[in-house]
């Protein structure tokens, strides 16, 4: 069961989308609960007690924005899927740095919310998903969606995750063979970063989630500036 929000101050416009959304997650046999409110201080409270797994989100709204709200959801370190709904597109560039899971428009929105349902019910599943950590402590099971960035050292590996720090022995080149499907991008020679907790591109360094800043190596920084961005949008 995915438990899904929807908020959108207008109340055929969101009665209208949160049929769109049921069907899409049930042709895919997927079963869905889903919260819905024209009020986003409602949506907020709700929140509060009960964090979605995918929240559908209006970005044009009066006195609280979609934008307002998503920095509640970063605030709050839910790690709901954000995927804003919008028929202004010039409100999505200044939308980037929530890293939002993806976009919507109104106008084009039965084109594609099946294709976003699959992404969200695919990026779920991952999420269940561990790496298999061995190191001199034991075995340990690290879910893919709580890896911030391997960091090489010397013949060792370095997992920092959002809980501890695992050390173990490895390569970074085997490492990016195996990760690099999962969402995981070489930024360095020394750095595996999971694209999905990349918060923003500063200069040459990356800033992640928890804040830390890592360098983006001059061998294709353009191209990992470009993967980077990619992912983002």
């Amino acid at each position: 069961m995915i438990y899904t929000a929807i908020c959108d101050d207008e109340k055929r416009v969101l009665e209208e989308i949160a049929g769109k959304v049921h069907d899409a997650f049930q042709n895919l046999h997927c079963p869905i609960e889903i919260f819905q409110t024209e009020d986003p201080f409602a949506l907020a409270e709700h929140m509060k007690s009960r964090k979605p797994d995918v929240l559908f989100l209006d970005m044009d709204m009066p006195r609280l924005s979609g934008m307002d709200i998503a920095q509640f959801l970063i605030d709050s370190g839910a790690d709901t899927l954000l995927v804003f709904v919008t028929s202004h597109d010039a409100l999505v560039y200044r939308s980037f740095q929530y890293h939002p899971f993806g976009f919507i428009r109104k106008s084009h929105f039965d084109e594609e919310i099946g294709s976003v349902a699959q992404s969200v019910v695919n990026e779920l599943q991952k999420r269940n998903e561990y790496f298999i950590c061995k190191t001199s402590e034991g075995i340990f099971k690290v879910r893919f969606a709580d890896i911030l960035y391997f960091e090489s050292e010397s013949n060792y590996i370095r997992l920092h995750s959002t809980h501890r720090l695992f050390r173990f022995r490895g390569t970074m080149g085997a490492l990016e063979s195996e990760l690099s499907p999962r969402g995981f991008i070489r930024t360095h020679k020394g750095f595996l970063v999971n694209q999905q907790h990349i918060f923003a591109i500063q200069g040459d360094e990356i800033k992640l989630s928890s804040d830390e800043l890592l360098p983006i190596g001059r061998t294709n920084r353009e191209n990992v500036k470009k993967t980077i961005l990619r992912y983002m949008r």
